[in-house]
């Protein structure tokens, strides 16, 4: 969810936002913030493709709307920082 959210565009705000009323709506489960982020970290990857198959795969991605690879990496790159951030600070802000 929180991966998803800054693919998406949502600000860091927004992100912790929708995270924490998911955690509030699941009963608030303890270590739920660090089980998340370790999950964050085995997302699969898109595989790797040759360098002279990289114009054909960004042209597929935007005929299908699917963001670049950069912006999912970012994205869980975010969140993962995020949930550890949320993790470190125990009880809710």
């Amino acid at each position: 969810m929180a991966s998803a959210g800054f693919e998406f565009g949502g600000s860091s705000a927004e992100v912790e936002r929708d995270i924490r009323a998911m955690w509030h709506h699941l009963g608030s489960p303890e270590g739920a913030f660090e089980a998340a982020a370790d999950a964050v970290g085995l997302l699969p990857q898109r595989p790797e493709v040759p360098v002279s198959e990289m114009p054909r795969r960004a042209a597929l991605e935007r005929a299908f709307g699917i963001n670049p690879v950069e912006v999912e990496l970012a994205a869980a790159m975010a969140a993962r920082e995020l949930l550890q951030y949320l993790a470190s600070c125990g009880a809710p802000r």
